[in-house]
């Protein structure tokens, strides 16, 4: 029923080298091209105007502007799409972000203990603590996730 022998070849994902003399597509905006910038080893898009750099060789694409305490997901290229390979983020601020997402947790269970006895029935520590845990994991996200609402909007506009 299946031949052996069969004329096609097995799809390899491997990293390749990002090139400063092509252009790619974005792996952010998706609708934009990255395109060499200047006399510099950087690519700018011309959707969402974010810059990057090719690191470690040219294996790598990361951010080219500082972020700060923002945290931005890094890519490689296989030839023909992007993959995400991590993020910028340093052991610093994974450390800082835990505590920020496990304090009001805690805090919230101390509380409801020692403190609320009182409490209605429909406020039970399960629900308080997946509302705190929902609300926080969102504050965060918004405070030191680089995301690219703005930039999806400006590629509508054009």
């Amino acid at each position: 029923m299946f031949n052996q022998n069969q004329s096609y070849q097995a799809l390899t994902f491997q990293q390749q080298v990002i090139a400063l003399s092509q252009t790619y597509p974005c792996p952010r905006c998706s609708c934009g091209i990255l395109e060499p910038f200047g006399h510099t080893e950087t690519f700018k898009c011309n959707g969402c105007e974010r810059s990057f750099v090719p690191l470690r060789g040219g294996r790598l694409l990361n951010p080219a502007n500082r972020m700060g305490s923002k945290v931005a997901p890094t890519f490689w290229w296989d030839g023909l799409r992007w993959h995400w390979a991590g993020t910028t983020a340093t052991t610093n601020q994974l450390l800082a972000i835990t505590a920020a997402f496990l304090m009001p947790i805690v805090m919230l269970h101390l509380s409801t203990t020692f403190l609320w006895h009182d409490r209605p029935e429909w406020c039970s520590p399960l629900l308080m603590t997946a509302l705190v845990g929902l609300m926080t994991v969102q504050f965060i996200y918004l405070l030191c996730w680089d995301f690219d609402l703005g930039s999806r909007r400006r590629a509508r506009r054009h």
